[in-house]
């Protein structure tokens, strides 16, 4: 016996395995859990929802079965006598379950989304969401919580002595490094989530075939550690601070990721990134500690000065993390400007993460090798990960939204007072903690909020879900800000909003209901009541944007709107699968493709769950930003919509080129079209006048946007990757868009326009009432393509005589050929009026011009005579 270590006799002949093949095994078993962990997440986020409770309730699920492996397999563990055996078993378990799970969850998934239901509350969808995965992971966690201390046995039966805690630790850590950094930008971009979790299970085999192959030998139970020294840290106190320090470290955590989601792109790149600086500090720090214990002398007051020191290093590098962070506005696009805004992220996570969890590797190697000498490093582990298992919940539902960030952080940083070995040292530090809080307490709010000098911030709130922002610029138009990065519409572009619900009401000509999955800022919601008895439901993901919405003058109970709307905070995947009632009209609201979740939106899946929800008259529209899109992205997202609506039609929502969008139309019926549609299923005044003021008050109007069928359509995706829930091809390719340097919008609409040729014969019905205005939606096409081009090219603060020499002909061509195209008459009246105070000569030809262009038009005439009195 030496320091308290009884040294095992080895029987039995004993085939002696390479150290560095036995590491191996360590960190490929450390790489398949972290894969599963990010893996099972993503899937079971599909039923369960992306709502935090659900989230949070799935990883505390997935530490909760990792806490109880390590407790309920400690004992036998310490007291076998072939641990090799043991430790064959838990991986292979961890890999049958694994593969079998690929086989129960898609019937999971559609039970327990119904069991959850369309409106459950708080507590019923946690108590559901915790349980039911807990139930379905424990399997393979417990048998995932038992491997690092079975491994613990067989080093110690190797190498004689237990400081390999530290290094297995280390190396078991740095496999989960490469776990989410290959998982996440190799193998489910190239291989989906079935065959990495196949990848996975294989890994798991060639830890158990390895060990099974190379290690061959039997040891004797360990003994009760029996010491030399007088433990003044107490069983009790020891197992507090192991619970505390993996509550603290995931606290942390859990934090600084909120709070840099208001600095970086918020992709699944991004969350992959943080990650990874996180576990590889920790492994830096645990491998550290190895190296230099042997430097740690005997006895329990130098044991109890490391300890300290390392509580206080830690409390002062979260402090230069949190500096950091204050400076990480600046850095990020710095280094972004470069190119490479991956690195920036990195860099930024580097700066925040890298020092505290260094240390936190560290402690946790000091801790668990006193504690696997005392208690058994199951125990330890256990105790450890349970803390860790209560922190999101704790930090990331109770604690931000209630107190806000940096009060979060000052009692985070206060709470290692607790872990300090006895109270005599936590009062000797009492004025490093006063200054501490004092720095917090005088730094500026954690509020990451990007806005011009002469805007100001009306709203903020700390949500469990995102930072939320009401921003008014200097014209007073006010703006959505989730997150800082994603701005959700605003007062500016109410006319564009309100198109979003109008163009899928009126293409469905007498909808009764609605549903509307996304909400923002509510306008787009908004113009639901002027259909009347027009029953609406709205479902957005952030519950602090439905707050939000009287800031945009939404505000249903307020409003003369009946019926009245029914407003959700939900996950759309969630709710749509839960949701027994069926809806004419469906419309997706236009999200952020390349933020992480928002692919699972555009899936086959999701396209055909809401196939179910329609009545059998009913159509669905999903609005698609062009700009923010890529036209490879844009293609895989419409090849997966014809899956599901084969007969599918591409509008355009509006004629801008700067944020072109685009809608998806889909039913279960073929989408076809007469003329007078509107003349006979609009009759409400209110509704007329809306229209005008939306200019869609002419079937011209309405159809104007039209720009493919489906035989079009087919043409233009070809054969490629479908985007589904088992190879979320767009949550993988969308970032790449946010990461480069991509080109104007109107540059891609233009090659849209280019390889799409809309035919009257795809939108109309094919009988002799439609002929003749199917020729007029043939010209006014071209117009619109020809209006569009001119625009494409114009820069948007040249002079007045420049913006006309450009876009003159093209506009007055566009007339010639459609004088119904109300965007280029309007365009060419304002370019006239401008250039009265500037070029009257010109301004007089121009009117001219277009008098003789359109003749039917009266009002360049009656502008004509008010300027030049002729």
């Amino acid at each position: 016996m030496m320091n308290g270590v009884v040294n095992p006799t080895l029987t039995g002949t004993v085939r002696q395995p390479s150290r560095l093949l036995f590491y191996g095994v360590v960190m490929v078993s450390g790489f398949a859990g972290l894969g599963y962990q990010m893996l099972w997440t993503k899937m079971l986020a599909v039923a369960l929802g992306h709502e935090i409770l659900a989230v949070l309730a799935v990883v505390a699920a997935f530490f909760v079965g990792l806490s109880l492996g390590a407790f309920v397999f400690s004992e036998r563990l310490r007291r076998s006598t072939n641990p090799a055996a043991w430790y064959i078993g838990m991986e292979l378990v961890i890999a049958l379950w694994a593969l079998l799970m690929m086989a129960i969850l898609p019937d999971f998934n559609s039970w327990i989304a119904h069991w959850i239901g369309a409106e459950p509350s708080h507590w019923r969808h946690w108590s559901i969401a915790f349980f039911s995965s807990l139930l379905l992971l424990l399997p393979a966690t417990l048998a995932m919580g038992a491997t690092l201390p079975a491994m613990e046995r067989l080093c110690v039966a190797r190498y004689h002595a237990r400081e390999s805690v530290a290094v297995l630790y280390a190396n078991n850590t740095a496999g989960a490094v490469l776990g989410t950094l290959l998982t996440t930008f190799l193998l489910i971009p190239w291989l989906g989530h079935s065959h990495t979790v196949i990848l996975l299970a294989i890994a798991n085999m060639f830890c158990a075939t390895t060990t099974l192959l190379w290690y061959r030998q039997s040891v004797s139970p360990a003994e009760a550690p029996r010491s030399e020294h007088q433990y003044r840290l107490t069983h009790r106190h020891l197992l507090l601070v192991l619970f505390l320090t993996g509550f603290l470290g995931i606290g942390y955590e859990i934090l600084m990721v909120r709070l840099l989601s208001q600095v970086l792109e918020n992709t699944v790149y991004t969350f992959a990134s943080v990650l990874a600086v996180y576990l590889l500090g920790v492994t830096i720090g645990a491998a550290v500690y190895h190296h230099r214990q042997g430097a740690l002398k005997p006895g329990d007051d130098h044991w109890n000065i490391w300890l300290t020191r390392l509580l206080l290093c830690i409390g002062l590098s979260m402090l230069t993390g949190i500096a950091a962070l204050y400076a990480s506005e600046r850095i990020y696009p710095a280094i972004t400007q470069t190119g490479n805004a991956i690195l920036g992220e990195l860099v930024v996570a580097a700066s925040v993460f890298l020092l505290p969890t260094f240390f936190m590797g560290a402690l946790f190697s000091h801790l668990v090798q006193r504690a696997a000498i005392r208690t058994g490093l199951g125990i330890a582990l256990g105790v450890n990960t349970l803390g860790a298992a209560l922190a999101p919940f704790c930090v990331g539902v109770l604690l931000l939204p209630a107190l806000g960030a940096k009060p979060v952080l000052g009692l985070l940083l206060s709470a290692y007072l607790l872990c300090l070995p006895s109270a005599r040292n936590a009062l000797k530090y009492i004025p490093v903690i006063i200054m501490a809080a004092a720095l917090l307490w005088w730094a500026p709010p954690l509020r990451f909020i990007s806005i011009a000098a002469d805007s100001k911030v009306l709203q903020y709130r700390d949500g469990v879900m995102a930072a939320v922002a009401v921003v008014e610029d200097s014209n007073g138009h006010r703006h959505l800000k989730v997150n800082n990065h994603f701005t959700m519409g605003g007062t500016a572009t109410r006319f564009s909003d309100h198109r979003q619900s109008h163009l899928p009401l009126l293409l469905h000509g007498a909808p009764r209901s609605a549903l509307y999955l996304g909400l923002g800022t509510g306008i787009s919601f908004e113009a639901a009541r002027f259909y009347p008895g027009l029953e609406t439901t709205g479902v957005d993901l952030i519950p602090e944007t439905l707050d939000m919405m009287p800031w945009f003058g939404v505000n249903p109970e307020a409003m003369n709107w009946e019926p009245k709307p029914r407003l959700l905070a939900a996950d759309a995947r969630r709710f749509v699968l839960a949701d027994q009632q069926q809806y004419d009209v469906i419309i997706g609201e236009i999200f952020h493709p390349s933020r992480d979740g928002a692919g699972s939106l555009y899936t086959l899946e999701q396209f055909a769950a809401i196939r179910e929800r329609l009545t059998s008259e009913g159509i669905f529209a999903q609005w698609l930003p062009l700009f923010q899109l890529d036209l490879e992205t844009l293609q895989t997202i419409i090849r997966t919509f014809m899956q599901v609506y084969p007969d599918a039609q591409l509008h355009l929502g509006h004629f801008s080129l700067q944020q072109p969008i685009l809608c998806l139309v889909g039913a279960k019926r073929n989408l076809r079209f007469d003329a007078n549609w509107l003349v006979n299923r609009v009759f409400d005044p209110t509704l007329q006048q809306e229209l005008v003021r939306e200019r869609l008050n002419s079937d011209l109007a309405l159809f104007g946007g039209y720009l493919a069928g489906a035989e079009t359509l087919h043409a233009y995706v070809g054969d490629g990757p479908i985007n589904s829930d088992d190879h979320p091809v767009v949550t993988y390719s969308a970032p790449h868009f946010v990461y480069s340097d991509p080109a104007p919008p109107a540059h891609r609409l233009q090659q849209l326009l280019d390889q799409l040729q809309p035919t009257a014969q795809s939108l109309l019905h094919t009988t002799s009432n439609n002929r003749e205005f199917s020729e007029q939606l043939q010209h006014y096409w071209q117009a619109r393509n020809l209006f569009l081009q001119a625009g494409i090219d114009v820069k948007p603060n040249d002079t007045i005589s420049n913006l006309v020499t450009q876009t003159r002909e093209p506009l007055l061509k566009a007339l010639s050929i459609s004088p119904q195209f109300e965007p280029a008459y309007r365009a060419l009246m304002g370019s006239a009026q401008a250039m009265y105070e500037v070029d009257r000569y010109q301004s007089y030809q121009l009117l001219s011009d277009l008098i003789h262009t359109a003749p039917e038009r009266k009002e360049a005439a009656q502008l004509r005579y008010r300027l030049f009195g002729n």
